[in-house]
């Protein structure tokens, strides 16, 4: 099982990999998403680690944020990005960057919060 820092520097690489798409290439739109979402998985797993929980799958992960208020931040990315890999919809550029811009910070931040100074 990975651990609490082993996380960070997995949301960490995935956060420097969305500095590289073009954001204004339309085929990059649905990477962003799906690299955010990544990245906001291994920020939520960071703290669940912390807690001695390690989610084996996503449905494990959605049942231990359910009373966390970035439940709704994380499952609105969840969707978008399984939309963007399986259900071959293209995601439009606004809902892309607010991924990236918005969502993504707001589990960064909370997470960064919770674990005060946790490497």
């Amino acid at each position: 099982m990975p651990t609490v820092s082993e996380h960070i520097a997995k949301a960490e690489a995935f956060e420097r990999v969305l500095a590289i798409f073009d954001e204004g290439n339309p085929d990059h739109w649905d990477w962003i998403a799906v690299v955010a979402f990544y990245a906001a998985l291994h920020w939520v797993d960071a703290y669940l680690a912390t807690q001695g929980r390690h989610p084996q799958n996503h449905r494990e992960r959605h049942n231990a944020l359910a009373f966390l208020p970035i439940r709704s931040d994380y499952g609105e990315l969840y969707v978008v990005s399984r939309q963007a890999r399986y259900e071959g919809g293209h995601i439009d550029y606004h809902e892309a960057i607010r991924m990236r811009d918005q969502l993504l910070p707001i589990i960064r931040q909370w997470v960064q919060g919770q674990l005060g100074g946790v490497p």
